[in-house]
């Protein structure tokens, strides 16, 4: 399975997780069969609010779900709607926390009453 989540820098496994997922300035693209992990920039971290559009790009990639700390409604209803489940890492401080949390099964997936509905909310 193909995981995305929104990180502060390209550090590895010990890379901060970004609190909000459409202004995050690195995605990692992590595989939880092959533990293979590619850290990339959003090129699109300083969009105006409500033109994040990196679901289409993770879908082109065969991207199964996304763990983030924080997600806009519009993002997490377009994320489901194209068949990508969003899960919320329960304020995981790295990657590699998510990403463990994600595999001992211990995340719930995004309802439109987690997810942001403005700036300043987490």
């Amino acid at each position: 399975m193909k995981v995305v989540i929104p990180l502060n820098e390209p550090a590895g496994p010990a890379s901060r997780m970004c609190e909000h997922f459409g202004s995050a300035p690195y995605y990692a693209v992590a595989d939880t069969e092959t533990a293979i992990i590619e850290i990339s920039a959003n090129g699109n971290s300083h969009h105006d609010h409500g033109q994040c559009t990196p679901a289409d790009v993770f879908v082109d990639m065969g991207v199964n779900a996304v763990i983030c700390n924080g997600i806009g409604a519009r993002a997490a209803s377009k994320l489901q709607m194209m068949g990508i489940d969003v899960y919320m890492a329960g304020l995981a401080p790295t990657l590699e926390e998510a990403l463990k949390r994600f595999g001992e099964g211990l995340l719930t997936k995004v309802t439109a009453q987690q997810a942001c509905q403005g700036h300043d909310c987490h």
